[in-house]
């Protein structure tokens, strides 16, 4: 009988390939560049995708499909109502990356509350005057704010309070009372709230209609003007124009950005330019113990799936009902 075929569009760790290939017939895609995806899919019975865009079209173009694992959390890229109207499960892998991002977003914080991306960038060109035009602030005894208590906003938390003795408010109106309560940290009953009391604003939220352009010129105002905000999620969480303004007029005191509306970033925009803005191009879970857990995990989920098993991590579940 003939293996199953799986794709897998983009680069993975090759833990997950060496699964993958174990069990099926495996078409890697970044080593067959003259493949292409949208003729590949048509014999396909699994899809292992990073980024590549999984459309109601290329859904449709696959008789054989059985299961869509995202290598990553974030799924924006794949048409998941499609996939769910042919009952296909889409999974993710969201317990590979958490500790890698919570990093991530402390590097950031450390960085603009010491100005090191640009004390280092002046001492490379030649700038440097004046050490006291680097001062920064300590993290102790500053407030965290938290939008979102999921696996990536819990862990930051914790290592915030408990690494760095700050203190910590979250708004997360989808953990019920009693959860928050176990969590011990201050709840904000409104974002308003929030972005008022912290002095580093942390997002940790995926992008929906509810949260796309959640931070706009209004939210900006009600921040401090010695705050920082962090974004590790997804773009389109932020109005980019907006952040430019408050920054450039010094309404905040300086942001960090993994993720943009358009990706990658290009020199054109303008954030770039601000000396009180830091920008990383979409990395902070790209450490090698992550990309490792999540190329394993992604494999873990396909197998699961085209072997008759119920997979762990289906963001459907109602394709199993």
């Amino acid at each position: 009988m003939d293996r199953k075929r799986v794709i897998v569009t983009e680069y993975i760790d090759p833990a997950g390939l060496e699964i993958l290939s174990r069990y099926f017939d495996l078409v890697y895609i970044p080593d067959s560049p003259k493949v292409k995806l949208e003729e590949a899919v048509q014999e396909a019975h699994g899809i292992g995708v990073r980024l590549a865009p999984v459309s109601a079209e290329m859904i449709a173009s696959a008789p054989h499909l059985k299961v869509i694992a995202k290598h990553g959390v974030g799924y924006d890229n794949i048409d998941v109502s499609a996939a769910t109207a042919r009952r296909i499960p889409v999974v993710t892998t969201p317990k590979a990356n958490a500790i890698s991002v919570a990093e991530h977003i402390l590097s950031l914080m450390l960085c603009l509350a010491n100005h090191i991306c640009v004390a280092n960038a002046d001492l490379k060109a030649g700038r440097f005057v004046r050490r006291e035009d680097y001062m920064g602030v300590e993290l102790k005894g500053k407030t965290l704010g938290v939008v979102g208590l999921g696996r990536i906003g819990s862990e930051v938390a914790r290592k915030c309070k408990s690494g760095f003795g700050m203190g910590v408010v979250a708004y997360d109106p989808l953990l019920s009372a009693e959860t928050f309560e176990l969590t011990g940290y201050k709840k904000a009953e409104t974002i308003g709230a929030l972005l008022e009391e912290a002095d580093f604003v942390v997002l940790c939220v995926p992008i929906t209609p509810e949260t796309t352009n959640m931070i706009g010129s209004r939210e900006l105002s009600w921040m401090k003007p010695t705050s920082y905000l962090i974004n590790t999620s997804r773009g389109g969480l932020i109005d980019e124009a907006a952040l430019y303004s408050a920054l450039a007029e010094g309404r905040i005191a300086g942001a960090a950005i993994d993720v943009f509306v358009k990706e990658p970033v290009t020199p054109e925009n303008p954030l770039l330019s601000l000396d009180n803005f830091i920008a990383t191009p979409h990395v902070a879970g790209a450490t090698r113990e992550a990309m490792r857990r999540m190329a394993t995990d992604l494999a873990e989920e396909i197998v699961r799936v085209l072997t008759g098993e119920r997979p762990l991590y289906a963001v459907n579940p109602e394709v199993f009902e």
